[in-house]
């Protein structure tokens, strides 16, 4: 394995919830941006793409957490030494074999892999709780009309949560079905 940047945690295995998918690949890893040195994306054999680049710091760092979490997982799956690209859509260019996905948020990055023929897709996401006056502001744009009205009969400190995860869980599932 490429030694991780001092911007990176040791990369995990631990499943975030109680039951794993069998054949599948979960890795995940913590990164500090302030800690993200020039050489890094080099030093461990991530060529960054030119929007990365140009990106900033933050930016750079999810983005080679994630890649980080990629690479190993594709080769504990299946022993393959590979980054996925960035396609034209800003998605993930998995081997043509293998479903997976990759999420990072507020200093945390994770992926998952696992083989086309028992994971058509694969999909997560890992999203900060939202402020209860950003969830309101957002509520309309992410909720359904259905969910909207569900939503009126929470009490109002459970708001933020609810947007939140109904956010995630739709990220999820986009991620998983868009590929296919």
């Amino acid at each position: 394995m490429t030694p991780l940047p001092a911007c990176c945690t040791p990369l995990d295995d631990h499943w975030p919830l109680p039951v794993s998918l069998p054949g599948t690949v979960f890795l995940s890893t913590r990164f500090d941006p302030a800690l993200l040195s020039p050489g890094d994306f080099q030093r461990c054999d991530v060529p960054p793409p030119a929007s990365i680049q140009r990106s900033v710091a933050k930016r750079q760092a999810e983005f080679l957490a994630g890649r980080l979490c990629a690479r190993e997982a594709l080769q504990r799956l299946d022993h393959l030494r590979c980054i996925p690209a960035i396609g034209e859509d800003r998605a993930p260019v998995w081997p043509g074999h293998i479903s997976g996905s990759i999420t990072h948020s507020t200093g945390h990055a994770a992926a998952i892999v696992g083989h086309k023929a028992q994971w058509r897709g694969l999909g997560m996401d890992l999203e900060h709780l939202l402020s209860l006056e950003r969830a309101e502001r957002l509520a309309g744009e992410i909720l359904t009309a259905d969910e909207l009205q569900r939503m009126a009969t929470l009490p109002r400190e459970q708001h933020a949560l609810l947007v939140t995860l109904t956010f995630s869980v739709k990220e999820s599932l986009f991620k998983a079905l868009y590929p296919i």
